[in-house]
């Protein structure tokens, strides 16, 4: 009996919820039509900026980007690399004026990477590099040179009391050559074999 009592209440709920339901949409609808309309107009009254391009700042050179050289020695194939701070010669280019400049003033050295943080260039040279030494002859004493940066011998040190002239006609030949060494262990180990 209960349940036939609480029917008729269910049902006058459900119908005063949604003819309040409806009265509350159409009083919101006539507020927000206008508003609809006039936020419409201004769309129409704005211009259409698709035609326009976004433009795109050139990413430059600044007076704080590094510049690494990497340097390949082809005579001993190592690769020497060296950071800087940029010169003024290319501050403030881009990447296709710093590629056109190098083209014109370095041929050797080719761009590799480009950033406003660091650009990296690659060099190739056709000598040893600085790491090396050259155990020879100079003025028939036993000498030893050390290679500079352009692949030159630039004498470090000659051992007067070493004439070549006592060595065998091969250990002489070599000398005169010049024997290329790695390190200073390795010229120690080269030196001692002629020197004993």
């Amino acid at each position: 009996m209960k349940k036939d009592k609480m029917i008729p209440v269910f049902f006058f709920s459900l119908a005063l919820f949604l003819i309040s339901f409806v009265i509350g949409y159409q009083l919101m609808g006539n507020k927000l039509e206008p508003q609809i309309s006039r936020i419409n107009q201004e769309k129409e009254d704005t211009q259409d900026y698709s035609d326009l391009q976004i433009l795109k700042e050139d990413i430059r050179i600044s007076p704080n980007t590094f510049i690494e050289e990497r340097i390949h020695h082809t005579a001993c194939d190592h690769v020497i690399t060296k950071v800087n701070a940029a010169t003024e010669e290319f501050v403030n280019m881009n990447k296709d004026e710093i590629v056109d400049y190098l083209e014109e003033n370095y041929p050797n050295k080719k761009l590799i990477s480009f950033s406003s943080s660091k650009i990296t260039l690659g060099i190739t040279k056709n000598h040893l590099c600085e790491n090396h030494y050259i155990v020879g002859e100079k003025d028939d004493l036993i000498a030893i040179f050390k290679v500079n940066e352009n692949g030159q011998r630039v004498l470090e040190n000659v051992l007067i009391d070493h004439p070549i002239s006592i060595l065998m006609e091969v250990d002489q030949q070599k000398l005169i050559e010049g024997i290329v060494v790695d390190s200073e262990d390795e010229l120690s180990e080269v030196l001692e074999n002629f020197i004993s």
